[in-house]
């Protein structure tokens, strides 16, 4: 009696043992990534579909390219993203990996007459110059542009401060977002608003502007569309990178080099544009 006791009890100690492993299955790898908000959906479309291959867990945030390049630095992240190149200020030990392209956009809300601007004008916008619509035209309203752009550690500031404002400051009449959706959010609700996102945050709810096809022209103007940005005729197009501490290793080297691979770079034709 007592030795089928013991054999009972030993039978429900390995059967609890197998039930608990079972309920709390350890993944074989976990990568951890945050930063840019321009790269976030199609990072986290990269890591839905490689966790369903492979069954790695990879965490996606977004925060700003400034965040991506500080979490990876110390250690936070096994991956940070930005939108914008390496600048001099930024850590020596990192390292960047162009992953993707997108394009920079001109947009303001539907309602509004306005469907082209040239770079003089956007730099003379945002920088104050221009503060009334009607300044662009008698057809326009006599009403105060409403400026919305993003925060100073953000990626997309710092590549349409160097790409339009001619590195000039924004100006502070400029209400600033920590993400391109907050934007996007916000030029939806104003009809005198005007700001800048990425082109994959752009949807039916905001105008994308048609801008020169040289930078600095005062003709030519061209539509903002992914055709335009590929062949190179709408010119405000940049890389998108992952950001590691050192050339990428292990995990995140397996990850990022799948990211490259032509099935990795099919998911930027959604909303982005490949590498090549």
């Amino acid at each position: 009696m007592l030795r089928t006791t013991r054999i009972r009890i030993a039978a429900a100690v390995v059967t609890m043992a197998m039930v608990a492993t079972t309920a709390a299955p350890a993944f074989a790898v976990t990568l951890h990534i945050d930063g840019s908000t321009t790269l976030q959906p199609l990072a986290a479309k990269w890591a839905s579909v490689y966790k369903a291959a492979h069954g790695w867990s990879i965490t996606v945030a977004g925060g700003g390219s400034g965040k991506g390049v500080t979490d990876a630095e110390n250690g936070i992240v096994d991956i940070g993203m930005s939108s914008a190149v390496k600048k001099s200020s930024d850590p020596s030990d990192l390292v960047f990996t162009a992953v993707a392209r997108d394009a920079l956009v001109i947009a303001v809300n539907p309602a509004n007459k306005v469907y082209k601007l040239t770079q003089d004008q956007v730099k003379k916008i945002f920088t104050g110059q221009i503060t009334n619509w009607r300044q662009l035209g008698s057809s326009f309203p006599s009403h105060s542009i409403d400026l919305v752009g993003r925060t100073g550690s953000s990626g997309t500031y710092s590549y349409f401060k160097s790409s339009m404002l001619s590195n000039a400051k924004q100006s502070s009449r400029t209400r600033t977002y920590a993400s391109n959706g907050m934007v996007r959010s916000a030029i939806q609700g104003d009809k005198y608003a005007i700001g800048y996102l990425a082109m994959s945050y752009v949807t039916s709810k905001v105008k994308a502007l048609n801008m020169p096809k040289v930078a600095g022209a005062t003709s030519g103007f061209v539509v903002p569309t992914k055709t335009t940005a590929l062949n190179g005729s709408y010119p405000y197009v940049r890389d998108l990178f992952f950001v590691t501490k050192g050339a990428p290793a292990g995990n995140a080297k397996t990850f990022i080099t799948w990211c490259l691979t032509k099935t990795g770079q099919t998911y930027t034709k959604a909303d982005y544009l490949p590498l090549h």
